[in-house]
């Protein structure tokens, strides 16, 4: 694989991550479940989820932390890709923001996703995808 192929692989998956953040703040449940495999698992601050199989169960996580934090938007940083053919590992930092009460910005949660994908079909998907709250 040359630099030019690894660049665009790298850059394949920082897009995949932000569809899954943009999929998540929107509430796009169905563009949620795309960046995942068929057996792709999450495993997050709102617990573990085979996504395709138990996507209602999620969808309903999800809503219950919105109640508390709504307008969630995520913010990813410091995105590190290792390609290695049609397997890749990613770690990035998160930063989780939600509206007050007031109306105004907050800081909701912080920490690291830690990602195992696949190529399938030409295109990057989550086969499990953690995330590690951690305050910092």
């Amino acid at each position: 694989m040359t630099q030019e192929d690894i660049a665009r692989e790298k850059a394949a998956i920082a897009e995949l991550i932000a569809r899954y953040n943009l999929a998540v703040d929107h509430n796009d449940f169905p563009g949620y479940a795309a960046c995942f495999t068929p057996d792709g698992i999450f495993d997050g601050i709102i617990g573990r989820f085979a996504v395709h199989q138990e996507l209602d169960r999620f969808i309903e996580a999800v809503q219950k932390l919105a109640a508390t934090a709504p307008n969630f938007r995520h913010f990813v940083t410091n995105i590190l890709t290792e390609i290695h053919g049609d397997a890749a590992s990613s770690r990035s930092f998160i930063l989780m923001t939600s509206t007050t009460q007031e109306g105004g910005a907050r800081i909701a949660a912080v920490g690291e996703y830690e990602d195992r994908l696949v190529k399938i079909g030409g295109q990057w998907l989550f086969r499990e995808r953690k995330v590690h709250i951690d305050g910092a």
